[in-house]
């Protein structure tokens, strides 16, 4: 019994994905659409920590100079070092989103699959019959 059910299963989710849609032109001009918008988010936030980073980086470096002819310790710099780090990596996956939200949205306008209906008119016995037939249309866009 549990054998035969595992079969159904199997059975069902093979056919289930045998009938799965391609990626229509909508569904990649979303996908830009929503890779753009987390790029901007990534190129604000890796803006604001690389300013963060200079500015915890000049006030450190006032310090640094007043310690330069005394015995104090110098000053720790592992969080301006962290700022710069995820910073740039931001700046790096924001230009890399960019990149790959120009590519889906040229995807999207180069090709289009439609399927339609269209009816050939054909003369018989001195009479015009309609006939509906399905078309599978390709487009390529320049």
């Amino acid at each position: 019994m549990k054998k035969i059910f595992i079969t159904i299963c199997t059975i069902f989710t093979l056919v289930g994905y045998s009938f799965s849609q391609p990626i229509q032109e909508n569904d990649y001009l979303k996908k830009s659409r929503n890779q753009k918008t987390a790029a901007w988010i990534l190129l604000g936030t890796g803006v604001v920590l690389d300013i963060a980073g200079i500015v915890t980086t000049s006030n450190n470096a006032d310090k640094e100079l007043g310690n330069l002819f005394s015995s104090e310790q110098s000053v720790n710099h592992t969080g301006e070092y962290i700022l710069y780090i995820t910073g740039t990596a931001a700046l790096a996956g924001s230009l890399t989103l960019f990149i790959a939200a120009k590519r889906n949205k040229k995807k999207a306008l180069s090709t289009s699959f439609e399927i339609n209906s269209q009816q050939l008119q054909q003369l018989k016995n001195n009479s015009l019959y309609s006939i509906n037939y399905p078309v599978l249309t390709f487009k390529l866009r320049f």
